[in-house]
């Protein structure tokens, strides 16, 4: 008797093949095992009882990165061989593939690294059929080594032997390589030591900033405690406030500068090696994490990263760009940087190419569970399975935080983060992404899907890649839907809070409340609109955005906010219409009383007075000032922003803290949001976009909600910013 089986999943870049061979050479089977299309199939000479133990054995030997989505077993004709072996690869597009994102380096990889008898000892591409470099290096599938960019390198006879080996760990290992025959580390750099990781190690233990080159793309590096080398960081990178993350060879390391339980120690952790966010301890890398209280720490992902942060500890690992810009994946363009660069000191590269370039993914814990803020290496393009129905769907995603997905057979597959598309070269990386993702797992979608914004980039290359007539999607409603499919519901209410996004009449929306209901919504209640202008400096200028509110509220514009001249222009600006937009964005909402109460008043990063605001309230709490109280008024749809910043300048103006009012706005916004949803006949609330990154008002509001009998769900899978619009968008489009 012969049995197929035949396997969808995780089943390629894991080392399947060679498990499979191990497990039937030690139960004597006969057989064969190939990859087929992304899949599996496995034809083994047994009976049924047999081919059942196969399975078990053959689970509790792969590794944890494996997944079977489905086993089929089947009778097939007789197999008449002898033993048991890996065959050449088939195709079958009958089935939505899994790719394998990146793999961090494994402790058996690690092992050999630092043990001086092994032949591949301090080799910095040391790999196996369990780790190393995966989505990253991949042409097309099945996934052989000739269909990837290792497929350049020949084999030296020792790795040959390993690569064939039935007993051998390399055994089909498609990264396998050595310092004979794999890919080489060059340095370029104003010191020379013995070695080229030496040379970068020098020049960053001096106070230097150094181009690495890593799996998904380039990281500048330089020390995490010298406030010299960051501040030529950041002016090489043109990124003067924002936070950068740092690197630590271990997690014992990172207790003497964060607080952190079980969960961030799992992520932290986990083969996709992460950025995680954690509360940092006072006082610590100050000029890194630039008065966060929260550090992004991680731990290295391969063996170079290995290596730097064994000899020098704690880095900035940030990424290999131009602030705005995509990471730089190309030797020649780091190379003509740092001809032309006072502030880049070294370049550690290699000779292997990068097909898809990836950032670093980021993680947070709230409340008991993983929230993801940015998919890329070791994440993308797993897939997150969603039933939407029998068509192939293609979502383009939004231009901020751009991040492109596929539905197809119950899964959406969702692409790496690449930044804001306003920006031409990530603009162009993105469309090269979607052309080959498209090819890769071989999409031909019968539908696509974009915002209803008139101007997005991304709407228009979705028309122009497939020729197909887009399906439009109000933005909000794609946030809300995100947690929709995530959490397979069918109707909700959903609170959208986040910057802008394009309204159905036009205005810019930013503080939603949506009653969902498969693909269609209702708008039941929003911010109070209020008349503003200002254009693209809108959203960076908080000052500008609270003399907004305040004349709104009629009332007059100190100046200690705006000089009086500044403040005249505002109001003549909005008295005569000029380059004015109406918005009920929750952004602006947190950036005009970040100014009011004088925690910042210019967002050089996106979101940075929001983030002061949340870490003025996390102050109150921590020193027991109590909150200010704080009334906001829901009337018909609105509820009245307008109202509750002239009270809190009327506090303020009285003497009130500014930290209490801080506290007491997160707290007012947390129960005007419950008094709508008390108004609604819809128990389930979906919690959705960028402003829901903020903690304190998320726990606030999920406990008021909570308390009021109602259940809540927030995203997970995706982010609640733009990275996650698509796996909305799919979902609507997949309910059409």
């Amino acid at each position: 008797m012969t049995k197929r089986i035949f396997i969808t999943g995780i089943v390629q870049g894991v080392g399947f093949r060679p498990c499979c061979k191990k497990v039937a050479d030690s139960m004597q089977l006969s057989g064969t095992v190939k990859n087929l299309g992304g899949n599996a199939e496995i034809v083994i000479k047994c009976d049924n009882r047999v081919s059942e133990e196969f399975l078990r054995r053959l689970v509790s030997l792969l590794p944890k990165e494996a997944k079977f989505y489905s086993v089929d077993i089947t009778n097939t004709k007789e197999f008449t061989g002898e033993g048991f072996s890996i065959i050449e690869s088939g195709e079958d597009d009958r089935f939505l593939p899994e790719i394998i994102p990146d793999i961090a380096t494994c402790d058996k990889c690690l092992n050999e690294l630092e043990n001086k008898s092994d032949r591949r000892h301090l080799h910095p591409f040391i790999s196996c059929a369990a780790c190393g470099p995966r989505y990253s290096i991949i042409n097309k599938l099945p996934y052989d080594r000739e269909n990837t960019l290792m497929g350049k390198f020949t084999l030296c006879k020792k790795c040959e032997q390993e690569y064939t080996n039935p007993s051998d760990r390399r055994l089909h290992a498609q990264t396998i390589a050595c310092k004979d025959c794999g890919p080489r580390l060059e340095w370029k750099g104003k010191e020379v030591a013995s070695s080229p990781i030496d040379s970068a190690i020098t020049v960053i233990k001096n106070g230097g900033v150094v181009a690495v080159k890593d799996i998904g793309g380039y990281h500048f590096v330089c020390l995490a405690d010298n406030s010299l080398a960051i501040d030529k960081l950041r002016k090489l990178k043109l990124r003067e406030q924002k936070p950068f993350a740092v690197m630590f060879n271990n997690i014992e390391q990172i207790k003497d500068f964060g607080f952190f339980g079980d969960l961030e120690t799992e992520l932290l952790c986990d083969t996709s090696r992460p950025i995680v966010l954690i509360e940092k301890k006072d006082d610590v890398l100050e000029s890194a994490s630039n008065g966060s209280r929260f550090l992004g720490a991680m731990l290295p992902s391969n063996p170079v990263q290995y290596m730097l942060t064994k000899e020098l500890g704690t880095i900035i690992m940030t990424s290999g760009n131009i602030s705005g810009e995509p990471i730089i994946t190309d030797n020649k363009t780091m190379l003509e940087i740092y001809e032309s660069s006072p502030y880049l000191d070294g370049v550690l590269y290699h000779d292997r190419d990068i097909i898809t370039s990836l950032d670093d993914s980021i993680y947070y814990v709230l409340d008991g569970k993983s929230h993801i803020v940015r998919r890329g290496r070791g994440v993308a393009p797993a897939s997150i399975p969603v039933n939407l129905g029998e068509k192939t769907v293609f979502a383009a995603g939004s231009d901020l935080k751009a991040c492109l997905g596929f539905y197809k057979n119950g899964k959406a597959v969702l692409s790496q983060h690449f930044g804001d598309l306003e920006d031409d070269g990530c603009a162009l990386v993105y469309k090269k992404s979607a052309e080959h993702i498209s090819a890769l797992f071989g999409f031909k979608p019968d539908v696509t899907v974009s915002d209803m914004h008139p101007a997005y980039f991304s709407s228009k290359l979705s028309e122009e890649l497939y020729g197909i007539g887009s399906v439009k999607v109000q933005h909000h409603h794609a946030h809300i839907a995100s947690v929709m499919a995530e959490h397979n519901l069918d109707a909700v209410l959903g609170f959208a809070l986040d910057g802008t996004g394009y309204g159905e009449n036009g205005e810019v929306w930013g503080g939603e409340v949506l009653l969902c209901s498969g693909k269609s919504y209702e708008r039941v209640a929003h911010l109070k609109t209020v008349k503003m202008c200002g254009g693209d400096e809108l959203s960076k200028n908080a000052a500008e955005s609270l003399a907004c509110y305040l004349i709104a509220g009629g009332m007059d514009i100190p100046d200690s906010i705006m000089p009086k001249g500044d403040a005249e222009i505002v109001a003549a600006a909005l008295k005569n219409n000029i380059n004015c937009v109406y918005s009920s964005s929750c952004g602006r909402l947190f950036d005009a009383v970040c100014c009011l109460l004088g925690f910042g008043n210019y967002n050089f990063y996106e979101g940075q007075c929001a983030v002061s605001l949340e870490n003025a309230a996390s102050f109150a709490t921590k020193k027991g000032i109590l909150a200010y109280p704080l009334n906001l008024d829901y009337n018909k749809d609105e509820l009245d922003t307008v109202k509750l910043v002239c009270d809190i300048k009327k506090a303020l103006d009285g003497g009130a803290d500014a930290y209490a009012l801080a506290a007491g706005f997160h707290l007012a916004l947390a129960e005007g949001l419950t008094k709508v949803a008390k108004h609604q006949n819809m128990q389930k609330i979906a919690l959705s976009g960028g402003t829901l990154n903020n903690r304190i008002l998320t726990l606030l509001l999920k406990e008021k909600l909570t308390d009021a009998g109602f259940k809540v769900y927030l995203n997970e899978k995706v982010p609640c910013g733009d990275g996650g619009i698509a796996l909305g968008q799919l979902f609507i489009a997949g309910k059409e």
